[in-house]
């Protein structure tokens, strides 16, 4: 199912339907088929009904049909809950119906095993071609509040009526069970969602493709979701793209973070660049947001109802407790925001209001005295919200029971006339007090914490927003295949820097020679000192196998180094295919880093950058980026490494040649756009000089994928 190319899928996804039929309808409304047709009466769907089930007459004041063929209008939607072993002909009939989308609830698929898979791979063969969609199987089904359109079988819509309301969101998730918590919970705290869809096995429609559809709705303003794994890496960028681009987040809770298969990686790229960094990078990359769990969605869904975005990363505190002030400091900083500097004419307005007990300074203690004098807390609240220094504002407070009413009254007067966020942290307030806040669309959470992380959301939304609309698509290849030199595709070090030099890349003055007397010859020319390096392409690891000679300084030095290094790559590797030794003169004084790309199975070619040599996984610095980068991505991935300040000229050290550094990221990437077949290329180290005098690989490996 990977799919690495841009576009959409024959046939919409309908997230609402006019006409509905239920193959295997119950009147039992504790089945799975009964189920639909409850919830479907009781959300007051305005559609036409057909139930299906050749036992019955009628169900629930609908005519019952023998099966799908004799229904005599159009068919919307066709709910499939019947066994598997009943399922195949009814998807047949489906597509000869004409019937749009089969939502499938429907168990015993690739979930189970091969025997399953192979059901569900000729569950789809049957409905190629046809313009028939299919959600499943396995599928806990589709919700649509606002319309009533519950194709669905889950505990959620058991809820009562008044809990289980319609919003301005959409909710998409991988699992069943763990999805359905999630919608309760949201209900439960007033949080409305329009959409509630499970994808179950995405033999069709994918999570990628109901987040599209869900962000093309002009009612929703956000989508959230469950996600384990997407199977169309490339439709999921432009999805999270399309919703960047339209001012919709898109808030995931995305799971396996352990890294898979990195211990048996080929190279440090493999190792570094594994799956769940690729996952971080499409989420920097298109300012989706990752967030850990449950709790951490709905605090920012919450916040989101009444702002999306932050006009910059500067916070204005106000508290009733100094230590507090000093939590939410500290918070601040490990979610990326700032304690905003406040100008004099605010501190002085502040002066007029705080009492002589407590601060002016941010964070502003306000102490407990405003309890007792109410237009104290919004003065307070006016003064850092009218701040231009000041783009958010954190109130905490605690308890406040016998004053929770005036308190509310005046945290939703300053938040309704606010055009800044206004958040709340109100530990161990007065319940109903609370929850009413948060239904008129004032944030508040338990938590000062929770608060500053929900807002660091908010901040990273913003700066997503602000950047140019890109796109993720893949240009076809316009370069003549490259043939490996070496076993399993490998290509050697002197084969791999000849591309690079096509790209643009510096290369040593160095020789491939074949003998010891070429060796001194060459180091002659070259001028010592010199190193010597033993070239196969098969030896991905040349320190390691001692096939590596450096500062070698006259001719006796050459000729014993070229026989040791030998030696050590064929003990290291006995049977190795020797291609000769490099000759190469001793690279000056410079930073090392890596660069590297590969192919991921999901999102396809990204590249990576990091600290190198020696240090490459000691300090597990890398950034790393899903091609194609944008214009300024390469110095932005740069910008990112804690090793920047040092390229940047840390502790009087003169300044790298940051330039010719994203010159060379962007040249890899380049290069692994023009050559599909190139599925690993590594750079490690890449020396960096001083500003204006580039960079140049002194080591290099690249797999080619075998024709």
């Amino acid at each position: 199912m990977d799919d690495l190319t841009s576009g959409t899928r024959k046939g919409p996804i309908l997230l609402d339907a006019g006409t509905v039929a239920v193959v295997g309808a119950s009147p039992d409304d504790n089945k799975i088929g009964g189920k639909p047709m409850r919830f479907l009466r009781e959300f007051g769907f305005g559609g036409r009904i057909y139930p299906v089930n050749p036992r019955y007459e009628e169900i629930g004041g609908h005519r019952c049909y023998r099966d799908l063929e004799s229904i005599e209008g159009p068919v919307d939607v066709a709910i499939v809950a019947v066994p598997y072993q009943h399922a195949q002909p009814v998807v047949e009939q489906c597509v000869r119906k004409g019937v749009r989308q089969v939502v499938m609830f429907s168990s015993g698929y690739a979930e189970t095993g091969a025997d399953g898979a192979v059901r569900q791979q000729t569950l789809m063969r049957s409905i190629e071609g046809s313009g028939t969609r299919l959600l499943g199987p396995n599928s806990l089904g589709i919700a649509n509040l606002a319309s009533g359109f519950i194709a669905n079988f889950g505990q959620a819509f058991e809820l009562p009526r008044g809990v289980l309301r319609s919003g301005r969101a959409g909710f998409v998730s991988q699992s069943g069970a763990f999805g359905t918590f999630i919608f309760t919970l949201s209900a439960e705290q007033g949080l409305g969602f329009k959409y509630f869809a499970v994808t179950g096995n995405e033999a069709d429609i994918t999570v990628s493709e109901l987040i599209a559809a869900m962000v093309d709705d002009d009612e929703i303003d956000l989508v959230a979701g469950y996600v384990e794994g997407v199977r169309d890496g490339r439709r999921f960028l432009d999805a999270c793209e399309k919703a960047r681009a339209a001012g919709k987040p898109v808030l995931l809770i995305k799971t396996g973070r352990t890294p898979g298969g990195s211990a048996a990686a080929m190279s440090h790229t493999a190792a570094i660049a594994g799956a769940d960094e690729v996952y971080q990078a499409v989420f920097r990359q298109t300012g989706a947001i990752r967030v850990d769990d449950e709790e951490e969605m709905l605090d920012i869904v919450g916040l989101m109802r009444s702002h999306k975005t932050m006009g910059g990363r500067r916070v204005g505190v106000l508290t009733m407790s100094g230590g507090a002030g000093v939590l939410i400091a500290d918070a601040l900083d490990r979610n990326g925001l700032e304690l905003a500097r406040l100008d004099p004419a605010t501190e002085a307005e502040l002066a007029r209001i705080v009492p002589e007990f407590g601060s002016t300074r941010n964070p502003v203690d306000l102490t407990g005295q405003f309890l007792s004098e109410p237009g104290m807390l919004r003065a307070a609240l006016g003064c850092l919200l009218g701040d231009a220094n000041v783009d958010a504002v954190v109130f905490f407070l605690g308890l406040g029971r016998r004053y929770g009413e005036q308190i509310a009254q005046t945290l939703r007067e300053v938040a309704a006339a606010a055009s800044k966020p206004l958040l709340v942290a109100w530990i161990a307030g007065p319940a109903p007090i609370i929850a009413q806040l948060r239904s008129e669309g004032v944030p508040v959470l338990p938590s000062a914490t929770r608060t500053v992380r929900a807002l660091g959301a908010l901040a990273r939304f913003g700066e997503a927003c602000a950047r140019p609309t890109r796109s993720f698509s893949l240009a076809a290849p316009a370069a003549t295949p490259i043939v490996a030199s070496g076993g399993a595709g490998r290509c050697s070090e002197a084969q791999t820097k000849t591309l690079l030099q096509r790209y643009g890349m510096r290369r040593l003055d160095e020789a491939l020679v074949g003998s010891e007397d070429e060796a001194v010859e060459r180091a002659r020319a070259i001028g010592f000192p010199v190193v010597l390096k033993v070239c196969a392409a098969d030896l991905m690891h040349k320190t390691e196998a001692g096939a590596v000679a450096l500062n070698l300084r006259d001719d006796a030095a050459v000729r014993v180094a070229y026989r040791r290094i030998l030696e050590g790559a064929l003990g290291y590797s006995p049977g190795l295919a020797v291609e000769g030794v490099l000759v190469s003169p001793m690279a000056g004084d410079g930073i090392e880093v890596i660069v590297g790309a590969r192919r991921d199975p999901v999102f396809g070619p990204v590249v990576m950058v990091g600290s190198g040599g020696i240090y490459t996984e000691l300090l597990h610095d890398a950034a790393i980026g899903v091609l194609p980068l944008a214009p300024g991505e390469a110095h932005a991935l740069i910008r990112s490494l804690r090793i920047h300040p040092l390229l940047a000229g840390a502790r009087g050290k003169p300044p790298a040649d940051i330039d010719a550094l994203a010159d060379c990221v962007e040249a890899v990437a380049t290069l692994m756009l023009e050559h599909p077949e190139v599925s690993e290329i590594e750079i490690n180290p890449l020396r960096v000089f001083e500003r204006g005098r580039g960079a140049i690989p002194l080591d290099a490996l690249m797999v080619v994928r075998e024709s």
